[in-house]
């Protein structure tokens, strides 16, 4: 009686430990595994947030370059005066088919009434999605077979809108974003929407959704979307339903001030799914450990001990169990795209993903346990540790949670700019900093070649008349600081240009250009600046001119050298020039006045014969106007 009673004693009080230890064990797996993926696709969603906000920026910075090309709104008020101005049309058509190599996919200039002037490629007129997005300058995104951004920037001419620029440009690398999702499991995906009204949103096509979404409301069922709290402003992690009434884990945020809302999200029946399973060979387990345990109590001390060394085993599988879990979990921490590196309060480094590896070059074991300086220049570094003091150390420092742009250094000694963002979190009472970083090289090459087109001529290489007269008016200013100073501007034209394209062909024409522009460079000092003002025409400023008899001494050597002929291969061309000269402040106090001046005196050498230079004289002017 009494073994009976102990036997279904300790049967009974080993079914509720087992019980207990298996629910205690699930729930653990099932937390640690929301746990981890939460924090790893709150991370995720950063990361592709701030790429898709930088590709968008970067796009529409492209368009304000081309909308502010001075080149551009002269063109445009020579054919608001002149609708029948070809020249003006032509030099405006080719200014938009090179700047359609910049990345855009159609480009139109309009007139001040809207009306299309000149266009290059193809625009997207009937687009399957539309929605406004509001960043430094207004614009659309569009779907058609891909994400595309449209804006329509005015042309300004002193305040006032002498035309458009409206462009068209395809974001490869955002339409395959939303796509790429395949980290996160089978029903991953990537959502962006926008919205419509009060209780609708528009969302663009996504993993699970190729096709064209209908506008869908903000809550289904009662719930809210996770994409509506997105579009409140509201970041964050939640577990909820989806549009399909599926039950999800999603991180959503907005996109800046864009108007635009991003979710990131994976089915709970797909995240908890290995839980779920091991909870499968976990319950027969159970049940058989509570037969064992029994027929143990019957026997007593040594069958029990050799159970427990059996439960122990099983014990150490689950855990083993578990670590695989986790180790998944960290495999899709490990494939985001950027880098990320935990810090201390000292600033050293306690753990980097392959990303972060790949920007420096060096391996894990390499960084952890250095100083986070190691990444900076040799001669900021010591400003570096100052600053993780400073700024980290510093509870509510205005470093943490903003991006910034650093000059870092890779295992090489190589120098390349990098964005960061640096954010704070607790762990078991210790502050650590998490920093996520991208390197920007060919962002900011793009960038730095598309300032070089905006002031450089395409064909020669040499400044255009906008970064000529830039330094124009440097050298004027510098002149008026400076008594007896003059500045020299001489308007170069190449006599029997037009014959050679005629005779031999543009192309031909365009090495004549190319040749000319290299000798007269040849023949400058240093700070003298050579612009190509278009055509055969050449501009050539000369700051720091004490006699104005300099500017003369140049100009006929510039003709002579213009007056060698031109050989390519068999062909041999005489080109020579005709050369005005302005000087500052004797025939005008500002470029345009120099500029005009010049020109004035540059026709008079025509009409005295071809291969001479002239001075401008009042009497010109005179002339000129009569």
């Amino acid at each position: 009686m009494e073994s009976r009673r102990i036997t279904v004693l300790g049967g009974l009080i080993l079914v509720v430990l087992t019980v207990i230890a298996g629910v205690v064990v699930y729930g653990i797996m099932e937390r640690q595994t929301e746990s981890i993926l939460s924090t790893s696709l709150k991370l995720s969603l950063k990361s592709r947030a701030s790429l898709f906000e930088s590709k968008l920026r970067t796009r529409l910075h492209g368009v304000v370059t081309v909308a502010t090309r001075p080149f551009l709104v002269q063109q445009i008020k020579r054919i608001a005066a002149d609708p029948g101005d070809a020249k003006a049309k032509f030099f405006l058509q080719r200014g938009v088919d090179s700047f359609l190599k910049t990345g855009f996919s159609a480009l139109a200039i309009q007139d001040a009434q809207g009306r299309r002037v000149v266009s290059a490629g193809r625009f997207v007129e009937d687009p399957s999605v539309r929605v406004p997005i509001k960043l430094q300058v207004p614009g659309e995104l569009l779907w058609s077979g891909g994400l595309m951004l449209a804006s329509r920037i005015a042309l300004r001419d002193k305040g006032k809108v002498v035309g458009y620029v409206r462009a068209q440009a395809k974001l490869p690398s955002l339409t395959s974003m939303m796509f790429d999702v395949t980290s996160l499991g089978k029903t991953g995906e990537l959502a962006l929407c926008s919205s419509l009204t009060a209780k609708t949103i528009q969302c663009f096509p996504s993993a699970l959704h190729p096709m064209l979404f209908k506008p869908m409301p903000r809550t289904i069922l009662g719930h809210r979307l996770p994409m509506d709290h997105a579009l409140s402003g509201h970041s964050g992690v939640i577990r909820t339903d989806d549009y399909r009434g599926k039950d999800v884990v999603a991180a959503y945020m907005p996109l800046a001030s864009s108007g635009l809302g991003m979710v990131l999200k994976v089915d709970q029946d797909e995240l908890f799914r290995p839980a779920q399973r091991q909870l499968l060979y976990v319950l027969p387990t159970i049940g058989l450990s509570v037969l064992l345990g029994i027929l143990m109590l019957r026997w007593l001390v040594t069958p029990l001990v050799g159970r427990v060394v059996a439960s122990e085993h099983e014990t150490r599988e689950a855990n083993h169990r578990l670590a695989d879990r986790e180790a998944r979990l960290r495999a899709i921490f490990d494939n985001v795209d950027d880098g990320i590196m935990l810090l201390d309060e000292a600033g050293t480094v306690q753990s980097v993903n392959p990303g972060a590896q790949r920007i420096f070059g060096y391996s894990a074991e390499e960084m952890i346990g250095q100083s986070v300086s190691l990444f900076a220049p040799e001669y900021k570094r010591r400003d570096v540790e100052a600053g993780v003091k400073r700024d980290i150390q510093a509870a509510g420092s205005a470093v943490i949670g903003s991006t910034t742009e650093v000059t870092a250094v890779d295992k090489n000694g190589s120098s390349f700019p990098l964005e960061l963002r640096v954010t704070e979190m607790c762990l078991d009472d210790e502050r650590l900093f998490i920093g996520i970083m991208r390197d920007i090289t060919e962002r900011k090459e793009a960038d730095a070649r598309i300032v070089y087109l905006a002031t450089h001529d395409t064909l020669t290489g040499l400044p255009n008349r906008h970064l000529l007269h830039d330094r124009v008016e440097q050298a004027i200013a510098h002149a008026e600081r400076h008594e007896g100073v003059r500045v020299a501007l001489l308007f170069i034209d190449l006599d029997g240009f037009k014959q050679v394209n005629d005779v031999h062909g543009h192309e031909m024409g365009d090495r004549v250009l190319v040749e000319a522009a290299l000798r007269i460079r040849g023949a400058l000092r240093n700070e003298d600046t050579v612009a190509r003002q278009g055509g055969d025409e050449f501009i050539v400023a000369l700051p720091n001119i004490t006699e104005p008899e300099g500017a003369a001494v140049v100009a006929q050597k510039l003709l002579d050298i213009l007056a060698v002929p031109l050989s390519f291969g068999a062909v041999e061309l005489p080109i020579r020039a005709s050369i005005g000269i302005a000087l500052y402040p004797d025939d005008g106090e500002d470029m345009e006045t120099l500029l005009k001046h010049s020109d004035t005196a540059m026709y008079a050498a025509k009409m005295d014969g071809h291969g001479a230079y002239r001075c401008y004289e009042t009497e010109m002017g005179f002339r000129a106007e009569g």
